[in-house]
């Protein structure tokens, strides 16, 4: 399994909620940026994601399958002949820290209890561990998104060098606009294994899996991200006020 190198699990001082604001160290100099909270229309539809759901498949497919969490996360890329890399990721919403140390080993209780059992049987079950999740906005931390790092490649390595991230959101719906989208600018925290948020994480990436990852050779997730929101550019394909096709 990758190591976080010795003192580089996290470029991020401080993170102020009340003042909103992140202080990183990058490239040898103090930088502060915003943090602001997950944009309201990208919130609503993933907490809203199985509603008007038919049956399981169609929930299986929206938290695992659909475009509306599995972003583009884009990271400079210094080393390579294009300065940019972009990487599909699974991303989640996540619970405030006190709240994952209160529910953590419940969490993982539920988890070790679908072992040994068919996939198919345990569906139901999983789904309604996530959508439990999901009933407290107060327990949601508004500020940050999550995900999981399967190989320590280059997204990973670009992250130790530069934290600052953007992730593109692209979805669709049945009102208007019909096609959603979103930059999240983010400073992405390296969380590493043991963590209580690295472990909600893998729990969270693990649960709608119906197979054993490939993780080459690796006996876990090399480490979690915590991608803290500082802005919020909306990228939606919408027609121009006034303009009208002919």
């Amino acid at each position: 399994m990758i190591q976080l190198p010795e003192g580089k699990s996290s470029k991020i001082k401080f993170i102020d909620r009340e003042m909103r604001k992140i202080d990183i160290n990058l490239s040898g100099l103090d930088v502060s940026f915003p943090l602001n909270a997950i944009p309201d229309a990208l919130y609503e539809a993933i907490v809203n994601t199985l509603e008007g759901a038919r049956d399981t498949d169609q929930k299986i497919r929206r938290l695992y399958e659909d475009t509306l969490m599995k972003p583009t996360v884009s990271t400079q890329n210094s080393t390579g002949i294009f300065p940019i890399n972009s990487a599909k990721k699974i991303v989640r919403l996540t619970l405030t820290d006190e709240a994952l140390e209160d529910r953590i080993l419940e969490l993982e209780g539920a988890e070790l209890s679908f072992q040994g059992k068919p996939f198919n049987e345990t569906i139901d079950e999983r789904i309604e561990l996530y959508q439990n999740l999901m009933l407290d906005d107060r327990k949601i931390d508004r500020f940050r998104l999550g995900a999981v790092e399967m190989y320590g490649d280059v997204t990973y390595q670009n992250i130790l060098r530069d934290p600052r991230v953007s992730l593109n959101f692209f979805w669709t719906q049945a009102t208007q606009p019909e096609s959603q989208s979103y930059q999240i600018n983010c400073i992405a925290e390296i969380v590493p294994p043991g963590d209580t948020f690295f472990r909600y994480m893998r729990i969270l990436r693990r649960l709608f899996s119906s197979r054993l990852l490939d993780l080459r050779g690796t006996e876990d997730y090399v480490c979690a991200y915590k991608f803290w929101v500082c802005e919020a550019k909306e990228k939606s394909l919408t027609e121009k006020a006034g303009y009208s096709l002919i």
